[in-house]
């Protein structure tokens, strides 16, 4: 592992923000810390960077413990929701700024700053003011400058939030397609499900500060380890098992939209009303009210209308995870 973090715990007063976090991170992988807000993931990211220290617990990176280090002995690269760029400095002195403080001489200065907007397709841009950009070019010369210093490990708290959706879409695309050419070990710091599936190698939930689960996208998807996990991970249907003839797992169990088809009377095992459905591209993703459940279908091709029976099954192939009741 190149990054280890055993037991981290961080109190701000009587809220505990991260709680017994163990985590390991090995080079080259892309890992997102998901969760939602106010679970600590930015606190365990600012732990890492250094910005924090921890109240219990140890940090090592490459074998070394680094929790008492500052942030710029650790040296690692960071990208910040707002981007923290320097508004009287234009984009190159911007980019130069980490290798300026590490006494870099002025001709490999200036070569890594050209490098590294053109890695993000700024190249030409060196003379601007930053108040000239648009928020993605902001975006991407808050990256070059935590590319240009080569960091060992690259941090990124939330950079896409502040984008309009068609510009994260691609953006995360090209953040990807760059951590691996460069063949980095990073840690992203999102809400956003789909940006973590998009982005990440693995994925770390957390929740109220503790690790839920870490794993594949997949793993995450088809495999929770619990109801939270479950209905973070992407939508969720939890249909108790009494009302689906022949199962009798305890609990409730977990059908994904996708895993629900429509078929005739006879074939059905729930049956309900449709209340409404939503256009979504290929699919057409219906709500439909059986007894007190409102339960979710994603369906390809024709349907039935708003206001009309439903009958319904679980596809052949789906595995269907149960979880225990939620207690009253």
């Amino acid at each position: 592992m190149i990054l280890e973090l055993t037991a981290v715990t961080r109190r701000f007063g009587e809220v505990t923000a991260v709680d017994e976090l163990t985590l390991g991170i090995e080079a080259g992988e892309f890992v997102t810390l998901l969760g939602p807000s106010g679970c600590g993931k930015t606190t365990a990211l600012r732990l890492i960077a250094g910005f924090e220290s921890p109240d219990e617990g140890s940090i090592h990176f490459r074998g070394r413990e680094v929790s008492s280090e500052t942030p710029q002995k650790r040296g690692f690269g960071m990208v910040f929701q707002n981007y923290a760029l320097f508004p009287h400095l234009n984009v190159f002195e911007n980019v130069a700024f980490g290798l300026k403080s590490r006494g870099r001489p002025r001709d490999q200065i200036a070569e890594r700053v050209r490098s590294s907007l053109a890695r993000v397709d700024l190249a030409g841009y060196q003379d601007r003011a930053v108040q000239a950009l648009s928020g993605g070019q902001q975006q991407r010369v808050a990256l070059a400058r935590a590319l240009a210093i080569e960091p060992p490990l690259l941090l990124l708290d939330e950079p896409l939030s502040n984008l309009d959706q068609a510009l994260r879409v691609q953006t995360r695309t090209e953040l990807r397609r760059l951590v691996k050419e460069l063949e980095m070990t990073a840690l992203f710091v999102t809400h956003d499900q789909e940006e973590a599936f998009d982005l990440s190698d693995r994925i770390a939930v957390m929740r109220a500060g503790r690790l839920c689960q870490i794993g594949t996208p997949a793993d995450l998807y088809q495999a929770p380890a619990d109801r939270f996990v479950a209905g973070f991970m992407g939508r969720a249907n939890f249909v108790p098992a009494a009302l689906l003839p022949g199962r009798d797992e305890p609990g409730d169990l977990l059908i994904r939209p996708e895993e629900l088809e429509f078929t005739g009377e006879a074939d059905a095992q729930l049956s309900g009303v449709v209340r409404d459905r939503r256009f979504r591209g290929p699919l057409t993703l219906y709500r439909i009210e059986v007894g007190a459940l409102d339960l979710e279908v994603a369906h390809r091709g024709p349907g039935p209308r708003v206001g009309e029976p439903a009958w319904l099954r679980p596809r052949p192939d789906a595995d269907l995870p149960a979880f225990p009741p939620i207690q009253e």
